[in-house]
């Protein structure tokens, strides 16, 4: 989750403290890097939604412009980088808590994944991380700078596809994956949980602020849940504990997850949600693509900077 998001500013270290005390297992974040190479975490590519700044982030310097932004969201707090995420993490108490990085495709992947592992041997050295952190990925041009750069950690597909998961994030290249709560609510998505899981592999569901749907997720049996209502979803689960499935069906009797109702819905946006998917991946392919010698270039200059 990206924090209690739905309490306090998303992303923020006081909504990530928050998650933790609600009893969430993990947090949930994107990277992006700063004009002058900070690594930021902040869901969208742009500050405008979230913060009181304009612009791109990788159009905007970290020191001196970002680092004094605050959050629209009350209590107005500023944005958090991923060195305060890691220290969040290594605070004793959090050695459990897990971190789910969504990396999304417009990043280029060798050049954050090189600062990602720097940032971590110069400003923490000798500490592992490697059961805390997972590495969400869209994009299976991400996959090779992985095994590269960060190969100690473990991977998963993030996505809202069956079709590209099955097709491009085969069970012997990831550890899992996180895949749209609609998605998986379908036919194809209920064999696409009971066949990865098949396989030994995790599935999880995103994001379920709804407890009509988080119960569904329940009976689905996916592994983990993706929530901005932490304490909903804790309180829940507490349920299940105490009354067993049976128990806690009984009680909603009257809540049921209408598969139809809810898919007449979405359905009439699923070919354009689909088109645009496949546009950006498509488009992300011939960006990485034109972009592997010049990221080969950046990674060399980034070198150079940090020895200086």
């Amino acid at each position: 989750m990206e924090g209690a998001s739905e309490q306090w500013p998303e992303n923020s270290i006081l909504s990530i403290a928050q998650a933790v005390k609600d009893g969430a297992d993990g947090l949930e974040g994107d990277l992006h890097i700063t004009l002058d190479g900070e690594i930021i975490v902040m869901h969208d590519p742009s500050l405008e939604r979230t913060t009181n700044g304009t612009g791109l982030v990788k159009d905007r310097p970290w020191f001196g412009y970002i680092d004094g932004l605050k959050s629209k969201k009350e209590p107005h707090v500023g944005v958090p980088r991923c060195i305060d995420v890691l220290a969040f993490l290594a605070q004793e108490g959090n050695e459990k808590v897990w971190w789910n990085i969504d990396i999304k495709m417009n990043n280029s992947p060798s050049l954050l994944f090189y600062k990602f592992a720097e940032l971590i041997k110069d400003n923490f050295p000798g500490r592992d991380f490697s059961s805390q952190i997972v590495l969400g990925l869209w994009h299976p041009k991400f996959l090779a700078a992985a095994d590269k750069y960060l190969p100690q950690f473990s991977r998963v597909h993030i996505g809202f596809s069956i079709p590209i998961a099955q097709e491009h994030f085969p069970p012997t290249s990831v550890d899992g994956y996180s895949i749209n709560f609609m998605i998986l609510s379908t036919p194809a998505g209920r064999q696409f949980i009971k066949d990865m899981q098949a396989a030994g592999k995790p599935v999880l569901a995103w994001t379920v602020n709804d407890m009509i749907e988080a119960r569904e997720c329940v009976k689905m049996g996916v592994d983990y849940i993706l929530t901005d209502r932490t304490k909903d979803l804790h309180k829940l689960l507490n349920e299940y504990e105490k009354l067993g499935l049976k128990g806690v069906e009984e009680k909603y009797a009257g809540e049921v997850f209408d598969t139809w109702s809810r898919w007449s819905k979405y359905a009439f946006w699923k070919a354009l949600i689909w088109m645009f998917l496949t546009m950006r991946f498509n488009s992300a392919t011939k960006r990485l693509e034109q972009e592997s010698e010049l990221e080969i270039l950046n990674v060399g200059l980034a070198k150079e900077l940090l020895a200086k």
